[in-house]
């Protein structure tokens, strides 16, 4: 099964948007609240070349690779995507 990493903000609505989709489709995925180390959030920024939060990534369950999905209407377009 995929899982799905979620670099955000505790305080972002859009972050809590994403987590609560991925809640609601009773998928896995962990959350890496960074609202107190901006130093690692701006790191994540650059590697992804994402401007703001959330960064959602999604790990293929059987390959292992991690694929960058974006921002949270990214992911519902993604989610959407899969029905």
């Amino acid at each position: 099964m995929d899982n799905y990493l979620i670099y955000g903000r505790s305080s972002c609505p859009y972050c809590t948007q994403s987590t609560k989709l991925l809640d609601t489709r009773n998928l896995k995925y962990s959350f890496f609240d960074l609202e107190f180390d901006r130093d690692f959030l701006n790191e994540a920024k650059a590697f992804y070349n994402h401007r703001t939060v959330p960064i959602v990534l999604k790990i293929d369950g059987k390959s292992g690779i991690v694929k960058f999905i974006g921002g949270c209407d990214d992911l519902k377009g993604e989610l959407n995507d899969q029905l």
